[in-house]
């Protein structure tokens, strides 16, 4: 199981006695294990789980963090059958913009953004890669590019929540600084003056003009069921959709997943469906659109071919 590495380390005069208030560290690591949770739930569902461990140097005043992520069954299928999307945990961390090499992580764009006013925010549509945000700030002449999964990860709050509180300790007396690092050079770098509200309010919402959401009741047939996990059905509308459950629809799927809902495949879910696509600026889809199920109002199960008993006796 290959390790990506990364350093994390507090400073200031509280650490002069090279030791760590507990009641400040665990908090920050227990936030920053959830994060990169997240992130891996984010971009792998099910497929990957990720595990943190956490070396602590203490002579240096600084924690070496160890993060992981442990690839399932479902890797090895991506070997049998060139599945890209299984993501890599350096991928990840990149993203979170706790290791180098990924352009603008979680981190920076937080600190970059916090306290800025949202001038516009515009997805660009990448060739062969991952799409971009653009973002633009009042007072500011050149725009921000961020990849569009730093901007999923920002945009969804749980997620924005536990990056701030791995930054909690900045708001205790003797702490100064938090910095990731390899020996490569320093990834990010937080003093006080950088911390957002712990409500993060002084973080703007960022919603690009370009991403159309329109959602829609409809009967969806299912062709794939997950019966652990969160990780998308695939369903029929119009043809074959790859749907997240999210927002009402989460407790009927947990309920069908504890087998108190008879859903087998070939039935229809009557659902909320919501279809998200990005737009150019003539208007024109770009890409596949993506979908989520947000509410299951019922189960419509496929008609039985009738079967006729024929007994001993009657005509041929």
């Amino acid at each position: 199981m290959k390790r990506v590495h990364t350093t994390i380390k507090y400073d200031g005069p509280a650490l002069a006695n090279k030791s760590m208030d507990v009641a400040h560290l665990a908090p920050a690591l227990l936030a920053l294990s959830d994060l990169v949770k997240e992130a891996n739930r984010y971009a792998n569902g099910d497929r990957a789980a990720a595990r943190i461990y956490v070396n602590a140097d203490i002579e240096q005043k600084c924690f070496e963090l160890d993060v992981s992520v442990a690839l399932t069954i479902w890797e090895q299928a991506k070997l049998l059958l060139s599945d890209d999307n299984v993501r890599t945990a350096k991928e990840i961390l990149e993203w979170i913009g706790i290791i180098g090499g990924g352009g603008l992580g979680l981190f920076g764009f937080i600190k970059w953004i916090r306290g800025k006013k949202v001038v516009s925010v515009v997805v660009l549509r990448v060739k062969d890669g991952d799409n971009l945000v653009e973002i633009r700030v009042e007072g500011e002449a050149a725009p921000k590019h961020v990849a569009q999964a730093v901007y999923e990860l920002y945009a969804n709050v749980s997620t924005r929540q536990k990056a701030i509180a791995v930054l909690a300790p900045l708001r205790e007396d003797g702490y100064e600084t938090l910095e990731f690092y390899e020996k490569d050079g320093v990834f990010v770098h937080f003093g006080k003056e950088d911390v957002p509200e712990q409500d993060g309010s002084d973080l703007p919402e960022v919603i690009p003009q370009n991403i159309h959401k329109s959602t829609i009741r409809v009967g969806v047939k299912i062709r794939r069921a997950v019966y652990e996990g969160k990780a998308k059905w695939t369903v029929m509308y119009k043809r074959a959709v790859d749907a997240a459950f999210e927002g009402d629809a989460i407790a009927w799927l947990e309920a069908f997943q504890r087998g108190e809902v008879d859903a087998p495949p070939g039935s229809y879910l009557d659902v909320n469906l919501e279809e998200n696509y990005i737009t150019n600026d003539l208007g024109e889809i770009l890409g596949d659109a993506s979908y989520k199920i947000v509410a299951v109002h019922g189960v419509h199960k496929r008609h039985e071919q009738p079967r006729l008993d024929f007994k001993e006796g009657d005509a041929n």
